[in-house]
């Protein structure tokens, strides 16, 4: 089936309008934010279950899954370098405190133009999703990165391999994803934590190619005497 085709079929256009029409009820207080985001938690889960279900590995979506990790790649090399350069900033201008920045990179919130079907229902699934409106998606409060890409200045840096791999060597994170014909893609891992540990589907992920960045900073300091010890409170 091409994806229109996919899109197009009753179960998927099913739990779609259920989801927008859950979206409308709750921004019309019909129905309990705690209740509605669980309930959208359950239909976004069945969404993705019915899309991967019809999602068949092959030369164009390898292409198509190449270009979306290339393009994630040099952003979150570039957000690193903007993150660091902010908190240098900071130190810089000597703020009182120890200094934390955390970068987070979020898929970009416009629906892409690229993706083939480009109908308003999709463009609302893609604002439900994208966690412009809420944490609809679960584990990606912080972005692509889980916990965002954080800079300490009382911690060494991890390296840009460290924040794309998990580790100093390049590595291909294709589980969950045609083993084979995955084989030599070098996949970062923000690219497994999308398709294995959030509720986004494949097919919402292959045809983004922008992002949007958020540079948090942080300076913790206390006010007690330098010479004053803490004493330690013990419940056990």
């Amino acid at each position: 089936m091409t994806v229109q085709e996919i899109f197009d079929t009753p179960a998927i256009k099913k739990v779609e309008n259920e989801m927008i029409g859950l979206e409308e009820n709750i921004e019309r207080h019909r129905v309990d934010k705690p209740n509605g985001l669980e309930m959208m938690h359950v239909l976004i889960g069945l969404r993705r279950n019915l899309l991967a279900d019809m999602f068949v590995m092959d030369e164009n979506y390898k292409r198509l899954l190449s270009d979306f990790n290339e393009t994630m790649k040099q952003q979150l090399i570039r957000m690193r370098h903007e993150t660091i350069k902010a908190a240098h900033g900071v130190m810089n201008a000597d703020v009182t405190g120890e200094i934390q920045a955390i970068g987070k990179c979020f898929l970009g919130y416009r629906y892409s133009k690229l993706h083939p079907v480009q109908t308003m229902r999709a463009k609302k699934i893609w604002a439900i999703l994208n966690g412009s409106i809420d944490d609809y998606v679960q584990f990606y409060s912080d972005g692509v990165l889980m916990g965002g890409y954080v800079y300490d200045s009382r911690k060494e840096q991890e390296s840009e391999n460290q924040m794309l791999y998990l580790q100093e060597e390049s590595d291909n994170w294709n589980e969950g994803l045609d083993m084979e014909i995955t084989k030599d893609m070098y996949l970062i891992y923000p690219v497994h934590h999308l398709v294995s540990h959030t509720d986004f589907s494949i097919f919402d992920l292959l045809w983004v190619r922008d992002f949007n960045m958020e540079i948090q900073m942080k300076s913790n300091y206390a006010t007690y005497p330098e010479e004053e010890e803490g004493e330690d409170i013990s419940f056990i």
